[in-house]
Order: C-alpha cells, then sequence, then structure tokens
C-alpha cells in the first residue's frame, strides 16, 4: 500500500535500485527501493489473491525462476508491454529506441491490432528459436491469458508454471537413508531376540509391531526432493 492505494511490483531493476509500481487501472510508476523503504505511509497489502485450486499453496514469485528461465519471462513481459502501452518496458516516458513502433502506436492502433501484429511478428520467428524462447505457437488467446497472468502477478505471471523450481512437497528419504534404517530395524530385532533369550518366556509382542526408528529420527535423516 502506498499513497492510499494498492500497487503491485510489476517489474524490478535492482541494477538501477527501482522498481515498477503498476495499479489495478494500468498506472504505473517507477520508485526507488529506498523510497519505499523509508515512506511512512508505505506498508504490504492485507489482501491475499490466493482463490480457488492455489489457496493453501505458496505463492509463486520470481525467486522461483533461475537466471536463465527470468530472462525469458522480462522478455515474454516485453512484448506483452509493447502490445498493451506500445513500450517494451511499459513507460511512453522512458521510450526504448525507435518506440513506439508503427504496429504498436497506442495513438493509431487499438488493442486488437496490437495483439494480432505481435502473434505475426511471433510467428515470423525461426521455429528453433522461437521454441528456445518460449515463444513458439502463441496465438491471440495465447497473448490475452498471458496478460491476464501479468496483470495479476506482475512478472512471475509471465512464466510458465514449469519453470518454476519445486519447492515444499513431501519431504523423502535418500537412498542409504533407507539403507541405514533397515538395518537399524534389523540389529533391533536381533537385539530384542537376544533379550528374549535372556529374560525367558513373555508375552509376546504385538504383531505387525516391529520396533523401528522414531518420526524424529527419520525426520532428521530426510532430504527435500529434487
Amino acid at each position: 500500500m502506498a499513497y492510499g492505494m494498492e500497487w503491485t511490483v510489476e517489474r524490478r531493476e535492482p541494477h538501477l535500485g527501482r522498481v515498477q509500481l503498476v495499479k489495478d487501472d494500468g498506472t504505473r510508476e517507477r520508485v526507488t527501493f529506498r523510497f519505499l523503504a523509508n515512506h511512512p505511509q508505505c506498508r504490504p497489502s492485507s489482501r491475499t489473491s490466493a482463490v480457488g485450486a492455489d489457496r493453501g499453496r505458496q505463492r509463486k514469485a520470481s525467486e522461483d525462476l533461475n537466471a536463465g528461465r527470468l530472462e525469458l519471462t522480462e522478455l515474454r513481459m516485453a512484448h506483452l508491454l509493447e502490445v498493451a502501452t506500445g513500450f517494451r518496458y511499459g513507460d511512453p516516458f522512458h521510450p526504448g529506441p525507435g518506440e513506439p513502433r508503427a504496429e504498436y502506436d497506442p495513438a493509431t492502433t487499438t488493442l486488437t491490432e496490437r495483439r494480432h501484429a505481435k502473434v505475426a511478428e511471433l510467428a515470423a520467428l525461426d521455429p528453433a528459436h522461437a521454441k528456445l524462447l518460449g515463444l513458439s505457437s502463441v496465438g491471440y488467446r495465447t497473448l490475452i491469458r498471458w496478460e491476464n497472468a501479468r496483470r495479476r502477478f506482475g512478472l512471475v505471471g509471465c512464466a510458465d508454471d514449469r519453470w518454476l523450481r519445486r519447492s515444499g512437497g513431501t519431504r523423502t528419504a535418500s537412498q542409504e537413508v533407507r539403507e541405514a534404517v533397515f538395518a537399524v530395524r534389523e540389529e533391533t530385532k536381533r537385539m530384542a531376540k537376544g533379550v528374549d533369550a535372556d529374560e525367558g518366556p513373555h508375552d509376546p509382542p504385538p504383531r505387525g509391531r516391529t520396533p523401528v526408528p522414531g518420526e524424529l529420527a527419520m525426520r532428521e535423516n530426510t532430504v527435500p526432493p529434487g
């Protein structure tokens, strides 16, 4: 929250020490990290966008992308911003070289026309090159879906889910840990038989209750997936 309104961090520029903020109506503003840290009215939003299938899951973030995937995501976002605003950085006050291009000039084209122009531009790329860039088979509806995700989640909304690193999930034991667990189990059974021989007959343990390492030991000796 800032200026009494809710903003979303759409783009980070750590090399410049600033971020680009966007409101729900599409208004954008660039501010420095220092400004956000020291602004008396700037605070995290209390709202959450987790709905439906996302409820209860950790929200995806750009930190879940490796360096290569992050570059592809930023490239995809640049294409979306050019369609939406005519400028690849989304800022008409800081245009890139030759911007806006004629087919993306918001003063002379409609959003629909710009989307069709972008579809044609990406379709003209070399297929192998487009696949490497994550821009193959991009249609009109694809652009709309990406744009909706960008408006909702910012930069990371432009990324494919398969680009994101796995986080959380069920912890699993490595092969070495499993072998150690079974070895301890067999040793425990052998020692139990030895105690039986020393102490004489007594009631057998309940069926299916073979002693195994405790839950804490298992938890301390497991490794996360991947």
